[in-house]
């Protein structure tokens, strides 16, 4: 039988649909799963035409330590804070990237030496005696200095402050303006950097402190080994960043009491991973979107695995406590629930594929559904994790810091510094997880 061209046109244009609607794409990342050689890459990662993702490397690491005269306690006697940056400075240069090392306070001030010569220079000599700066115009000089594959990191106290000028004209002003102005300035250095793409982590340290505490008013107080708040910022490239942090785990020296982080959270996970030979109960077939084929025994319930990478959120939104708690299920035109399960509980003997013991092996969690009733011959289950920020940050805050035996552990105006760097990186986003699984008889 012969074909004219426009015939042969058509039947290629059907063929080629046909192949694309046969071929699965499990981590859907444009890639078949038979061409992908990265199976259960999290959504929006960039691939390339191997499905693997495309590696961003880290490029330079900016170790920048604030020296204002408000952090010449933590240079002192045993502070532990001296220990805690020449370790991780040290283990940084060594285990992730060499680094250059920085002074920082009105002006940025590159210190000529390495770690190792930089905690034997704590040790001897005085190194924060900078008048008071403001903090948002380090953030500034630090975020000019960032290029697109750099890391920076602030070691500071973090205290809202103006210049003592106009500390001297209003007493108050700092108070005053903690919600207004102050936030404001950190909002616009920060909206600046979120436009680039930059992502913004913070770790909060306690240390003895030795010395002179400066209140909000430019007050002094003396404090003998009293233990004060310290943070870390992180600020880059968000795939660089996320990578960075990863890296910054395997430190072992490295154990913030808190963490936040800003602009690498903006995406939902939206996509997981139906494992036919796990959990499996119930007559089924698993399709790229759900399962179909559903046969519901009214004393034989339809059970089936879903695995999903959390990798990408927070820490503390992926404890089993945190989404036991805050995983959110809507179902329509059946009824279902559903259970966390450990990894380490699932017998994943069964499983004979590359494919599917992959996508095991890179999934950090499991949900084990139960599907009891149909009432649709189509129905969905939708499961959502809302947008929370973790909110340790209010308790170690506080707004009058003049009497200190009442504010241990506590920054004066640290919430505002966060609002203010919150408001800069407020998404469209209001899920953490947000997915859902189709049903048909």
């Amino acid at each position: 039988m012969l074909f004219n061209a426009t015939t042969r046109h058509l039947i290629g244009l059907i063929c080629i649909s046909s192949f694309f609607a046969c071929s699965s794409d499990d981590d859907k990342d444009g890639v078949p799963n038979e061409k992908d050689k990265c199976p259960g890459t999290p959504i929006g990662t960039v691939v390339d035409k191997n499905g693997c993702p495309v590696i961003r490397e880290i490029g330079n690491v900016h170790f920048y330590i604030e020296t204002s005269a408000s952090m010449g306690g933590y240079f002192k006697q045993d502070a532990d804070f001296k220990t805690l940056i020449t370790d991780i400075s040290t283990k940084i240069e060594k285990n992730i990237k060499p680094l250059d090392i920085w002074f920082i306070a009105d002006s940025a001030t590159k210190y000529e030496g390495n770690s190792q010569k930089l905690s034997r220079d704590i040790a001897t000599t005085r190194i924060a005696d900078k008048k008071s700066s403001e903090l948002h115009e380090i953030f500034s000089q630090i975020a000019e200095k960032n290029d697109s594959n750099d890391v920076s990191i602030l070691i500071s106290d973090c205290i809202l402050s103006f210049p003592d000028s106009e500390i001297m004209m209003n007493r108050e002003i700092n108070k005053q303006e903690a919600p207004n102005s102050l936030k404001g300035n950190i909002f616009s250095t920060f909206s600046d950097m979120q436009k680039k793409g930059i992502g913004t982590s913070v770790y909060a340290f306690t240390s003895k402190f030795y010395g002179t505490y400066y209140n909000y008013q430019n007050g002094r107080s003396d404090l003998n080994g009293a233990r004060r708040p310290f943070y870390m910022w992180v600020i880059g490239d968000k795939e660089v960043l996320r990578k960075f942090n990863s890296q910054l785990k395997d430190i072992s020296s490295f154990r913030p009491e808190k963490s936040l982080h800003f602009g690498i959270y903006d995406d939902p996970v939206t996509t997981y991973n139906i494992i036919p030979q796990i959990e499996r109960k119930g007559n089924w077939m698993k399709t790229g979107s759900g399962i179909k084929d559903i046969e519901i025994v009214e004393s034989e319930p339809i059970t089936f695995c879903a695995v999903l990478n959390l990798e990408s959120l927070p820490e503390y939104s992926t404890t089993t406590q945190y989404l036991k708690e805050n995983l959110q299920l809507e179902t329509v035109g059946c009824q279902a629930e559903f259970e966390i399960r450990e990894k380490s509980t699932l017998d994943k003997s069964k499983l004979k594929s590359e494919q599917q013991i992959a996508l095991f092996e890179q999934a950090t969690h499991a949900l084990v559904f139960t599907l009891t009733e149909m009432s649709l011959s189509e129905a969905k289950i939708n499961l959502t994790l809302p947008y929370k920020s973790d909110l340790w940050y209010l308790d170690w805050s506080c707004l009058d810091d003049k009497n200190l035996s009442g504010i241990d552990g506590k920054t004066f105006a640290f919430e505002y510094l966060v609002a203010g760097v919150k408001e800069a990186y407020e998404t469209k986003n209001k899920n953490f997880i947000d997915f859902s699984v189709t049903l048909n008889k």
